[in-house]
């Protein structure tokens, strides 16, 4: 499987939601979709279908309304590491919840 990297930096392609849509398997998206579930959101297994924020195709219901998303979208990057205002404040949340994604989008600059 193809490392997938969102506009944000994580790695899609160890997520959970992503990697039950890969596999077309209905219970283990029924699962992600309880455990990512609260008092705020419940989501459904097909809230939770996949295939990758920056990718054609499916995905998660969250990702529609996410800042991030929607203006690497609209400037046509293919993450924000290829963004001249990388860092914006857009990414510190993200970055804050794995800090992981600011190395994976650093890593991507540097090769640019």
């Amino acid at each position: 499987m193809d490392k997938i990297i969102a506009y944000c930096g994580l790695n899609c392609s160890e997520c959970p939601a992503y990697l039950a849509t890969q596999k077309d398997d209905y219970e283990e998206l029924q699962k992600v979709a309880q455990t990512w579930s609260n008092e705020l959101m419940t989501f459904t297994p097909e809230d939770i279908y996949c295939d990758g924020c920056n990718q054609e195709g499916r995905i998660f219901s969250w990702c529609s309304e996410c800042e991030i998303r929607n203006c690497c979208r609209e400037q046509k990057l293919e993450n924000c590491a290829y963004c001249d205002d990388y860092y914006c404040d857009l990414l510190k949340k993200p970055f804050e919840n794995d800090p992981t994604a600011k190395e994976r989008l650093d890593e991507i600059r540097k090769s640019l």
